[in-house]
């Protein structure tokens, strides 16, 4: 969980920051640090699950020896103008023809066999795509919650379960990527969503004036190409106003492990690029695979990654083969996945901040629904005033169960603003220092906890050295723990600074979270 750092970059490049929070979780902006400790905080996890499958529910449980999962690839969002959190999840009912079949009239169909084209000897839907694979089991559906803890799952009465109206299916992804699109000038696309969607294995698109009434007539072709299952993850980086999209691909080695590949777009609609791969597991992974779990290698199973403040944060799932899976249900590969932190600087080149890879959402003890896997996250956390409320999917069996026991829930993980990683120093004290700015005008925050001991700040000039006015001395100390402490000194102010600067920060037994520039500019 922790990593003694100590480091020297000789760079006197000026980096201009803008506006904004810049974290600890590299050391991209650092010069050097003396005698802190890089630590990685796991996040508090909300006591009991949020959303659990309803027996009373045949699209969430399939019935007497087959899996009962809710499933989290997909989104949740406060959305402000609805007035509640939403969350578009997945239900998963079983491997097909096997078991006796349900029926949604328009997504949902059954098969008579093997075959996976035909419907009753339709091959094609009624705008004439040919049916691939139409009866799997995948669901989109929906749930809503005034306080994010509690959630109900409306009777919504758009589709058709064995005859009965009465349930929360909206669509059929396997996993959907949701955004409310205020730019947009039609409110009957007000909403879009995009997935990969079975019945005919490739990436759609639809539209909704609610996110709940989905329409996909205005994209009847696929907006790009794949044609595997598994996390498809859409986010919009403001930063370069772009989509960008992290996929569940097979690498080419001899055991086609699972890895992340990417592709980015400037609309939703495309062009899309060509999948490329990203992130794969390495030797290191694959070590600690055998130090934690005695596994024969490491595959990444999915990601979710986005772009906060100035930083890619995402979070990884590892999965840790041990062994073969239940065959009779083509589960080839047995082990749990657990969910690991990653950021980058680019969206593209991923890194780890802890060499021995601690699981940031653990996995829970004996007993609890989350203790076999982190099987995924939202596409994205949502962000609050003081803290990072990130939903996952938790299972209490492993990669390879059989399908009466595999059974899913969605918990929620929190941690405080910014709070994924701090620097931290001990009684003897620790400094950090960063490479030259240029910052914007205005004041400068910290999102520290020196509840326990203290931390000041110094001003350097672009060579290093301290400022008039802005010396360890003349710094007033944060001595607690605050999320937003402005930086004061005695008798100068940041603005009066010589730029470009540097900031020294001086820890005595304290964790240093983040900072911010440019503040009431």
């Amino acid at each position: 969980m922790v990593r003694k750092e100590e480091n020297d970059v000789n760079s006197n490049t000026v980096h201009t920051l803008n506006t904004g929070t810049e974290l600890f979780v590299d050391d991209a902006l650092l010069a050097a640090k003396r005698n802190v400790t890089r630590t990685l905080h796991q996040c508090v996890k909300h006591n009991v699950s949020v959303l659990k499958p309803d027996a009373n529910n045949p699209w969430e449980h399939g019935g007497p020896d087959q899996s009962r999962r809710v499933h989290l690839y997909g989104t949740t969002m406060y959305d402000a103008a609805f007035g509640k959190y939403r969350m578009w999840y997945m239900c998963r009912m079983g491997p097909h023809w096997r078991f006796e079949a349900n029926e949604i009239p328009g997504l949902y169909v059954p098969r008579p066999d093997r075959n996976p084209s035909t419907y009753r000897g339709q091959t094609h839907d009624a705008y004439g795509r040919k049916f691939v694979e139409n009866d799997r089991g995948d669901l989109t559906c929906y749930a809503e919650s005034d306080d994010g803890l509690t959630w109900t799952k409306p009777n919504l009465g758009l589709f058709e379960f064995n005859g009965n109206p009465n349930n929360n299916i909206v669509w059929d992804l396997h996993g959907a990527c949701v955004f409310r699109d205020d730019d947009e000038p039609d409110p009957q696309k007000r909403y879009k969503m995009i997935g990969f969607c079975r019945r005919y294995r490739n990436i759609f698109l639809l539209t909704s004036p609610d996110g709940i009434r989905w329409d996909d007539s205005d994209y009847l072709q696929p907006v790009a190409d794949r044609d595997n299952e598994g996390a498809f993850n859409v986010i919009y980086d403001k930063k370069k106003e772009m989509f960008r999209a992290y996929a569940l691909i097979r690498g080419d080695d001899k055991d086609a492990r699972r890895m992340i590949a990417y592709t980015e777009s400037p609309r939703l609609e495309g062009p899309w690029e060509p999948l490329e791969p990203m992130f794969g597991a390495t030797a290191e992974d694959d070590e600690i695979g055998v130090q934690r779990y005695s596994a024969d290698r490491a595959e990444i199973h999915n990601m979710s990654g986005f772009l906060y403040h100035n930083i890619y944060i995402g979070l990884v799932g590892v999965l840790y083969v041990t062994g073969p899976g239940a065959a009779e249900h083509e589960i080839p590969i047995d082990g749990p996945i657990d969910a690991q932190l990653v950021s980058s600087r680019d969206g593209f080149n991923w890194e780890y901040p802890d060499s021995i890879r601690t699981p940031i959402i653990p996995r829970g003890e004996s007993g609890t629904f989350d203790m076999g896997m982190i099987m995924g996250t939202a596409i994205e956390p949502i962000i609050t005033e003081d803290e990072i409320h990130w939903y996952y999917t938790g299972t209490v069996h492993t990669h390879g169960a059989q399908m009466k026991d595999r059974h899913k829930e969605i918990g929620l993980a929190k941690w405080r603003l910014d709070g994924f990683v701090s620097l931290d120093a001990d009684a003897e004290g620790g400094v950090i220092e960063t490479v030259p700015f240029q910052i914007p005008d205005g004041g400068l925050e910290i999102n520290a906890d020196a509840s326990a001991g203290q931390i000041s700040v110094e001003v350097l000039t672009a060579d290093g050295q301290v400022q008039p006015g802005f010396s360890m001395d003349d710094c007033i100390p944060l001595t607690g723990n605050d999320i937003r402490h402005s930086v004061q000194w005695k008798s100068e102010t940041l603005a009066n600074a010589e730029q470009p600067l540097r900031l020294r920060f001086v820890l005595n037994q304290a964790s240093l979270y983040a900072f911010r520039v440019g503040i009431n500019a």
